[in-house]
């Protein structure tokens, strides 16, 4: 029995770092941060915006990385005074735990670019003109 537990044991440390450590697929702009900037932050970062600053291109984005990292990180964007966290609102632009991560992986990792064929169909799901043109 103790030969078994032994080599259990043996087995249990051997595969531990496959198991509890896998190595993390690199976080790039186009494939995971892009995404995010569309659906919560474009509406206000791009040219014509409220926003003094646009994210619509790594080029754009790229300089203000760190400054991303850090307003993320303590919630002072995306701003939403809406302090209902049990009620799902309509166009709801707060970073979710996963999204944060993903920016501050990204960031972390040095800001890769990516694929530009990775990136997302451009879409603005905050442009509130469509009903001007309907």
């Amino acid at each position: 029995m103790r030969v078994f537990l032994g080599l259990l044991a043996g087995m249990v440390a051997v595969a531990a770092p496959w198991i509890s450590d896998p190595a993390p697929r690199p976080v790039t702009f186009y494939k995971d941060v892009l995404p995010i900037l569309e659906y919560k932050c474009q509406s206000c970062h791009r040219p014509g915006q409220l926003a003094p600053l646009s994210f619509m291109t790594y080029r754009e984005t790229r300089p203000w990385a760190e400054a991303m990292r850090t307003v993320v990180l303590s919630r002072r964007m995306p701003p939403w005074p809406a302090s209902v966290p049990q009620v799902a609102l309509p166009n709801h632009r707060v970073l979710t735990h996963r999204e944060i991560d993903t920016i501050v992986r990204w960031v972390d990792q040095g800001a890769p670019e990516g694929n530009p064929n990775d990136a997302p169909e451009l879409f603005f799901p905050y442009d509130w003109t469509w009903a001007l043109r309907r």
